[in-house]
């Protein structure tokens, strides 16, 4: 499946902080991350590729039963065509980020075409009053050799994961429950999925999970603040 490709394909410096308290304006150094390293039993949910007009409103419900933030990183095409599902997210109080505008291949596109396609999603976000992100997923998880430069240059930190439900697959969502139960820890940043195609799993996982892992004592914060290094 070419949505979604190990984040071992990311070249370059994988960088790991301790989780810290959350500020309005969180300050996370430069680099590329997959999980913070804590003690704590703090976890961070994410959901790409979003808004979609349908399952978005979904999540944000089962994310608002359960008083859980989350962190989005939408598409700029989708944002484009559901500016109030946007809306929605930021209202609710959720974290929002960059996922490119058009979800390319990354590793067919140059550095250009990239800083392009971030500030063009940027620009988006910034007209429906959405804070400038400093986060971005790259599209695959896939970091390419110079892929530093493109951070530095459009001031993002790249956000990627080391709990994949696989959600983009259509996993069934007792199967998602069980993965992510079996391997979670604290720090862990957890990948699923706002906008899929065909039938979605994610809003039924969620609804299982989240309560479960609540159950075993789990916090669930943005990825800013589960970055956010120890003042």
């Amino acid at each position: 499946m070419w949505r979604k490709i190990t984040l071992f394909l990311c070249i370059g410096a994988l960088v790991v902080f301790g989780t810290g308290k959350s500020t309005a304006a969180p300050s996370i150094p430069t680099g590329v991350y997959y999980r913070a390293s804590t003690t704590d039993k703090k976890i961070a949910i994410t959901f790409d590729d979003g808004p979609h007009p349908v399952y978005t409103d979904k999540v944000l419900s089962v994310l608002e039963q359960e008083g859980v933030p989350a962190t989005f990183f939408t598409i700029g095409c989708n944002v484009e065509m559901y500016p109030t599902v946007v809306a929605r997210i930021a209202e609710a109080g959720h974290e929002i980020g960059n996922h490119t505008y058009s979800h390319p291949q990354i590793k067919r596109i140059t550095n250009d075409f990239l800083a392009e396609e971030i500030e063009r999603t940027d620009h988006l976000l910034c007209t429906l009053g959405v804070p400038r992100p400093t986060l971005f997923r790259p599209p695959q998880g896939i970091c390419p050799g110079d892929f530093m430069n493109v951070l530095k240059n459009t001031g993002k930190i790249a956000i990627l994961w080391n709990v994949d439900t696989r959600d983009w697959a259509h996993t069934p969502s007792d199967e998602i429950v069980e993965s992510v139960l079996s391997s979670i820890s604290g720090g862990d940043i957890i990948l699923f999925h706002d906008s899929v195609g065909g039938e979605s799993t994610t809003i039924p996982a969620i609804k299982k999970l989240i309560p479960l892992l609540k159950e075993r004592g789990y916090q669930f914060v943005t990825v800013s603040e589960l970055l956010t290094p120890t003042a």
